[in-house]
């Protein structure tokens, strides 16, 4: 995706720094459900660790009674939750901006540790602007986002949307979303498509008929 950037970067860069900060509110907008459903999970792990089974996480943020063997997605919602505390200490540094000081760990308390989530994506969202000026924090940039792409793909929580849906040049319904997932080698890639007639978009504007 860096190099995808840079591509379009050199073509339009005005367009390229469009693509970055949608792509960045688009994690962090992320974190609150992300923290709060992997959250929940680790806690719940953690108050039954003698079990067998573990329980799993609903999309909606409520334990149901589907087996859940311990460990991946409890191991999720730590790994983001350590990335985002170390991010907000170096952007903090570089930006001269105090940040939140989140716990060093997930709390056990989801709904503090949801609103901590809230505080950091409020903070990152404010001083978006800010941040690309120090590229040395792209790397951990890429850390941190690939983590919350990851911890989505395991519990599949709710996508929070920060962008009005798009008006679907197919149907005419305003109901194009965007997603940015995981591609074949681990970057972020874009995806585009209608929820009403499930017309889909390239990263260019073209159009793909899904089947």
């Amino acid at each position: 995706m860096i190099a995808d950037l840079a591509a379009v970067e050199a073509i339009d860069p005005e367009a390229a720094y469009h693509r970055w900060v949608e792509r960045f509110l688009w994690h962090v907008d992320q974190l609150p459900s992300v923290v709060e459903t992997t959250g929940t999970i680790a806690v719940a792990a953690r108050g039954v660790h003698a079990a067998p089974l573990r329980e799993r996480v609903s999309g909606g943020g409520y334990i149901d009674n589907i087996p859940l063997v311990d460990g991946p997605e409890a191991r999720s919602g730590r790994a983001v939750w350590s990335a985002l505390r170390g991010y907000l200490v170096v952007a903090s540094s570089r930006l001269g901006v105090e940040a939140p000081q989140i716990p060093a760990g997930l709390p056990d308390d989801v709904e503090l540790a949801r609103q901590w989530a809230y505080a950091a994506n409020e903070w990152l969202a404010a001083v978006v602007h800010e941040i690309r000026d120090w590229p040395d924090l792209a790397e951990l940039e890429e850390a941190l986002f690939r983590l919350i792409r990851r911890a989505r793909g395991r519990v599949d929580p709710h996508t929070a949307r920060r962008a009005r849906p798009e008006l679907c040049r197919t149907c005419g319904e305003a109901a194009v979303l965007v997603d940015w997932i995981d591609g074949p080698d681990g970057a972020a890639e874009l995806a585009k498509a209608c929820k009403v007639c499930g017309q889909t978009y390239t990263d260019t504007g073209n159009e793909n008929r899904s089947e």
